[in-house]
């Protein structure tokens, strides 16, 4: 007889701490989801980060994770990652009330230089890769920053 209650509770014990699990699971996914700082941009040129060229869309950028906020990710507007970059952080004074993307313009060559996201005090810069240094050379550069709302 109390082999069986021993088999019951601890039946109904694994229920419980399956349940308390998952429960937490939920939570740190929507802690994780809000403090992302995912914005919405709309580019309205073609461009180009590390390499790789993007066509004039609507996009969504925000944090890996609020554990590591140099790392950024860049998704389309329907939420299939096109990129995960490891930024750099450069001081910058008071935080902004809206995001910026800042571009370098070369000749009809746009690079994405930097991100700033709405409520940060910094600016991530991303990394160029080798092909791009060699576009680099061939212009002068013109500074284009797009704002959010």
């Amino acid at each position: 007889m109390k082999n069986i209650e021993l088999k019951h509770a601890k039946r109904w014990t694994s229920y419980i701490l399956t349940a308390l699990i998952i429960g937490f699971g939920f939570s740190v996914t929507q802690v994780s989801a809000q403090n992302a700082r995912v914005f919405q941009v709309e580019v309205p040129f073609d461009f180009i980060v590390m390499g790789r060229a993007y066509p004039a869309a609507t996009y969504k950028i925000g944090r890996l994770s609020q554990a590591d906020p140099d790392t950024l990710v860049l998704n389309s507007s329907a939420g299939k990652t096109l990129l995960i970059v490891r930024t750099q952080r450069l001081n910058s004074s008071e935080p902004t009330d809206f995001s910026i993307l800042s571009f370098s313009r070369y000749g009809e060559t746009n690079f994405l230089e930097g991100i700033r996201a709405s409520g940060d005090s910094y600016e991530s810069r991303l990394p160029s890769v080798r092909s791009d240094r060699r576009l680099r050379g061939i212009a002068q550069a013109q500074l284009v920053s797009i704002r959010t709302k």
